[in-house]
Order: C-alpha cells, then structure tokens, then sequence
C-alpha cells in the first residue's frame, strides 16, 4: 500500500513538473509509471476482492450492472472492453451462481439484457464498501493539502487515456478507466 501511495505521488509531482513547465517530458519515465500504478492497483484491487470468490472481470461486470442497471451484451463487453464471446463467458457463470438474470429485451428479442438479481445487489454493495474503504486507506495516507489536486490529475490522466489512441496499452487504459471516476 505504501509503494502505491509514493507511486502516487511520482506520478502526481511527474504531471504537475511537466505541465507548469511545459518541457520536454520523458514518456519512457510516464509510461513505467502509469504501468506501476495499473499493476499494484490491479494487484491491490484483486486482493481486497478476491475474498468474495469472483475473478476481477466479474467485479467489473457486477459494478458496471450495479451503475446501469440493466445491460445489453453488446452494451455490458463494451464498458468492460472484452468480446461479446468472453461477456457470455462472464454471465454464464454469474447466472448459474444466481448473481445476475439473463432476460430478452422487451423492444428487440434479438436483444438479450442482463440484470443484476438481488443477491447480485447485494453482492455489489459489499463490492462498493470494499472499493470505497480501499479508496479511503489510500487518501487517508495522502497530505489533506494534496488530495484534490491529485483528484484533478487523475481526471486530466483518465480523459487522455479515454482519448488516445488504445491499440498499444488497451489493457492499461481499460484498467486507469475503470479506476474509480
């Protein structure tokens, strides 16, 4: 946790240097430093949810359903950048756990929905509580006078990611987006 909190930082003081500056920015240093951070949130992440027997894309599935309520297949591998084929994959084993329901869509029966049932609302609240007490073991570790302004880094990070091109790192870019917004 505390590699993280100093990973942080780096990246916090690297984007504020190379902004206010406006110099030569060293990619190379930026790019091992968004990989650190993706990999021990990623690892971090995984630890405090693992305890609930889900892989991580079945978290992200439950917390994208518990956002949006109701999903599309289409819709659901989009938010979560994985293929129609995988998404099925997901749901398969959320449905015969009982987490989520698989319905037609009343407008298109081509169209298949998916829904959280309420043990999946359930579930996704605990995940919610994991999330947000994670969140807070991190901030509370961070100088109250630099909390927003690393907020406001992170949005300024999570749009460029949105926004460039995802071919090189769409691993990376999926895992910084997910990051809570």
């Amino acid at each position: 946790m505390h590699d993280t909190i100093i990973l942080c930082y780096k990246i916090n003081l690297f984007l504020r240097v190379n902004m206010m500056a406006k110099m030569n920015i060293d990619y190379n240093k930026f790019s091992r430093f968004v990989a650190q951070l993706v990999k021990k949130l990623g690892l971090l992440n995984r630890d405090q949810k693992s305890c609930y027997g889900l892989t991580m894309p079945q978290c992200f599935t439950i917390e994208a359903l518990a956002q949006n309520d109701r999903l599309t297949m289409n819709m659901l591998s989009r938010e979560l950048g994985v293929t129609v084929s995988t998404m099925t994959r997901i749901i398969d084993i959320l449905l015969r756990d009982g987490k989520v329901n698989r319905r037609n869509n009343s407008r298109d029966r081509r169209q298949v929905c998916i829904e959280l049932t309420a043990a999946g609302r359930a579930l996704a609240e605990k995940l919610k509580q994991c999330s947000d007490q994670y969140a807070k073991e991190i901030l509370d570790k961070i100088p109250e006078e630099n909390k927003n302004e690393l907020i406001k880094s992170l949005k300024i990070l999570i749009k460029a990611v949105e926004s460039s091109n995802k071919k090189c790192y769409s691993g990376i870019s999926r895992t910084i987006i997910n990051i809570r917004r």
